[in-house]
């Protein structure tokens, strides 16, 4: 099995996780509690957990290897905004400066307070955001692999 193909199956595990918590977090978001009860706030974490997971195995894993396989790079260790731009050229992400805001985003969920309610929540629903987001790249991606015939879908 392909690296890449590899790759596409991780994800799509990944994508199925997070959607039943996206489900689950969108029912409790406007709650009061949602930082205070526990099983509200495990809905919240794992949500978390799986959107920096996702967007690792997107940005530092996929977008290279699709590139690396296309023979649109030739080293693996090629600079992220070569790899961004490049993607960008393909059509295979709009624009540049929509995976910078993905990236802040989980600079700013890294580097939050728990206290700090109202911060935590506006972060929360920047990485809901980010979440539909990468849900877009990853599907761009995933159909131009598929138009190209480098992946074929699973039965």
């Amino acid at each position: 099995m392909s690296i890449l193909k590899k790759r596409i199956e991780i994800i799509d595990e990944l994508l199925k996780g997070i959607e039943f918590d996206y489900i689950e977090l969108n029912s409790i978001l406007e709650d009061n509690d949602i930082f205070d009860n526990p099983q509200k706030r495990r809905i919240v974490n794992s949500f978390l957990f799986s959107f920096s997971k996702l967007q690792d195995n997107i940005g530092a894993k996929l977008f290279k290897e699709v590139l690396y396989e296309l023979k649109e790079i030739e080293f693996k260790h090629t600079p992220m905004l070569d790899i961004l731009y490049k993607l960008e050229q393909l059509n295979m992400l709009e624009n540049v400066e929509e995976w910078e805001m993905l990236r802040e985003i989980r600079n700013d969920l890294a580097h939050e307070y728990p206290m700090e309610f109202e911060n935590r929540k506006e972060n929360l629903k920047k990485a809901i955001w980010g979440y539909k987001e990468l849900n877009k790249i990853y599907s761009k991606i995933k159909n131009y692999l598929l138009n190209k015939n480098i992946i074929k879908e699973e039965k």
